[in-house]
């Protein structure tokens, strides 16, 4: 099975570095196969013919044993992801005056915050869609950024509960991840 590996809060500003040549490594001696990496904040590509709980306990023994910090991750199997993504709405990555991004649900993520994050949303500069692992998000760029409530999420636990990644990267990590064979 095809896989992909999100962490989240890495290799930001010089903080909680993890050289991906190392990660990358290290996930090939756990035995997962075929590993590559795009960009270096935590997008990794494997496979692996064990189960996905088997996969994410060997991820989780290689984080926890190899670095001195916590790292949140989210490992989605091919179709898992694909299927998530086949539900983005139309309005999502369309205009380039808005930002665009999805955030991936964490393994910490806890599942009221969607019926919580459904309520706090300020229509008028938020559009966002949730799906079982990745919840579509377009809001204001610049123009009434700050009266988005996106501009109100950061450091809150519902935002460290995921993993943002912009529109450009998510649509990249799909073709990846559509390319990749087992």
């Amino acid at each position: 099975m095809n896989y992909l590996l999100l962490l989240r809060g890495i290799n930001v500003g010089g903080n909680h570095r993890v050289p991906m040549v190392a990660l990358r490594n290290l996930l090939t001696i756990a035995g997962f196969t075929n590993v590559r990496s795009y960009i270096n904040s935590g997008n990794l590509f494997l496979t692996s013919n064990q189960s996905a709980a088997t996969c994410e306990a060997m991820v989780t023994s290689v984080l926890t044993t190899n670095f001195d910090f916590p790292i949140d991750f989210r490992l989605l199997s091919q179709p898992d992801f694909l299927a998530d993504f086949a539900q983005a709405p139309a309005w999502w990555g369309t205009d380039p005056l808005l930002r665009h991004n999805a955030l991936f649900k964490l393994n910490t993520y806890v599942a009221e915050n969607d019926d919580w994050l459904n309520s706090q949303v300020t229509p008028d500069y938020d559009q966002v869609l949730v799906t079982p692992t990745v919840i579509f998000w377009t809001s204001t760029l610049k123009d009434n950024f700050s009266r988005s409530f996106y501009a109100k999420i950061a450091g809150t636990p519902f935002y460290k509960q995921t993993s943002a990644r912009n529109y450009n990267t998510t649509t990249k990590l799909k073709q990846l991840l559509e390319a990749a064979h087992d």
